[in-house]
């Protein structure tokens, strides 16, 4: 008899969202962050845009360290 898995979501699923929920989640971040630093100072779209450059960097580099823990 086979047996059964004890999980509820399969692993290989998990993976998957772990991974690829980053970047959305991220870029959410960073641009609400870089809006409201252009809102303050003054100087749109730089600092929005520069959050958002920064949040993809940041995304990237966990979802390479995320690879190597699955």
């Amino acid at each position: 008899m086979a047996e059964k898995s004890n999980r509820l979501i399969p692993r290989e699923f998990m993976r998957v969202i772990a991974i690829w929920s980053l970047i959305p989640s991220y870029l959410v971040g960073g641009g609400v962050i870089g809006y409201g630093l252009d809102m303050a100072f003054h100087t749109f779209p730089y600092l929005t845009s520069a959050g958002l450059l920064l949040a993809l960097m940041l995304a990237v580099r966990d979802m390479m360290r995320l690879r190597d823990e699955f």
